[in-house]
């Protein structure tokens, strides 16, 4: 069982590529499209720890075969909270995955009634994500079904080790020391989010009573600890408001505080170009999360222009969203749907493609597939059209009417 889970997914965001335990390299941030195999995987540890425990259980060795099971349960728990705590990039990939499909979702659910049956797999990565207990709820929703395997496995393991257990006198010696093991484990891996809430909540009491530098301090004490408070909005907020206390000079963290204060109130062409200028500010992090939120922002506001009927303007918000962020998914099947909603049928392929690139979640990859199709039916190439017809219904056959019709269509032509 537990060599069967590392060809199964074991983080399986949704519009970001799935990783089984064999190519999810240890230790390591968050990258895309990543090879099928990589050496210092966890799939590595868990082929040479289960050969151990396989090996123990074939000579009777009872003992052995429980602590193999339970090394491999050490690793499930050090996996999960690799994507939840010290490595969160995995984590805020996920995130963006998930609101970028709902996006592309609701933007579907507007073009063709019949996917409105499809059942959304963003859920539980489209809620708001700041707590460590909300993270911890968050990385559950981007589990796969192989981690779930293979620590059923490991139980299954540990379980085969007790039944051939005569002698459980050394057994009261080894499981208190497993209990010491998991539990300074996990002290080491979470005590950067504890401790980075820890001096959240002081930077606030500090704000409250005027020490407005110590509190942007903490702040900053917090981002460096923790590198999820770096990859949020919510601190460089924090700080910007901080700084306009102090009547500090125009710094990055005060233009996208104002942005966030202007998108609240529905002003968008204003925080659009606040979120512009807030990047060029010459602060790395603050780059990063700007640009982030404003490809969010535009998506959003094009998506709302787009089932407004207003087609042209909504393609220009998705093409800002494209230049903002090039690595999300939203922009490009926004844009290739305009354009194919204005009849420029090559504009919209040369944006439908490269999102096979950036996904593997098979319900939008048939999406797009049929509408590569239509495009090439309305350039008059009836029999690449059937391809990728036939390519939809391969990839998740769902009642997809409008497939189904222009495909019977193109055999009539």
């Amino acid at each position: 069982m537990v060599a069967l889970s590392l060809l199964f997914p074991w983080f399986d965001p949704v519009t970001t590529p799935r990783f089984n335990g064999l190519n999810f390299p240890f230790a390591h941030s968050a990258y895309f499209w990543p090879r099928h195999f990589v050496f210092f995987s966890y799939g590595t540890a868990a082929i040479i720890v289960a050969g151990l425990g396989f090996a123990a259980w074939w000579m009777k060795k009872s003992l052995a075969v429980f602590c193999a099971g339970m090394l491999l349960l050490l690793g499930g728990m050090t996996f999960f909270l690799q994507i939840t705590s010290w490595e969160p990039t995995w984590l805020k990939m996920a995130l963006e995955g998930g609101e970028d499909f709902q996006h592309c979702y609701h933007l579907e659910v507007a073009y063709s009634i019949p996917n409105a049956v499809v059942r959304s797999p963003a859920r539980g990565l489209i809620e708001p994500v700041e707590a460590l207990t909300e993270r911890f709820s968050a990385g559950i929703a981007s589990l796969g079904s192989g981690w779930i395997c293979f620590c059923a496995g490991a139980i299954w393991i540990c379980a085969a080790g007790l039944y051939q257990m005569n002698d459980w006198t050394r057994l009261k010696l080894v499981l208190p020391a497993f209990v010491v093991l998991v539990a300074v484990l996990g002290a080491l891996q979470l005590w950067r989010p504890i401790a980075a809430e820890r001096l959240l909540a002081s930077a606030e009491i500090k704000e409250t009573r005027g020490a407005f530098t110590d509190a942007a301090k903490d702040v900053h004490r917090a981002m460096a600890i923790d590198e999820w408070q770096r990859l949020q909005p919510a601190c460089f907020v924090h700080l910007g408001t901080l700084y306009q206390k102090m009547h500090s000079p125009d710094r990055p963290e005060i233009l996208f505080s104002r942005a966030v204060v202007l998108q609240s109130r529905g002003l968008t062409q204003e925080a659009l170009f606040y979120y512009g200028q807030a990047a060029d500010g010459g602060d790395p992090q603050v780059r990063r999360v700007a640009l982030v939120e404003k490809a969010r922002l535009a998506s959003r506001y094009a998506g709302t222009l787009y089932k407004e009927g207003g087609i042209g303007e909504a393609c220009r918000y998705w093409l800002l969203s494209i230049e903002a962020a090039p690595d999300k998914i939203n922009g490009f099947f926004g844009a290739g749907r305009a354009f194919h909603d204005m009849a420029d049928y090559s504009a919209a392929i040369k944006y439908l493609e490269p999102v096979f690139h950036k996904t593997s979640q098979p319900c939008l990859l048939a999406d797009i597939e049929n509408d590569l199709g239509d495009c090439w039916y309305r350039l008059g190439h009836p029999d690449v059209a059937r391809k990728y017809y036939m390519a939809s219904r391969k990839l998740h056959d769902r009642a997809d009417f409008r497939a189904l019709k222009t495909l019977t269509e193109s055999y009539y032509r």
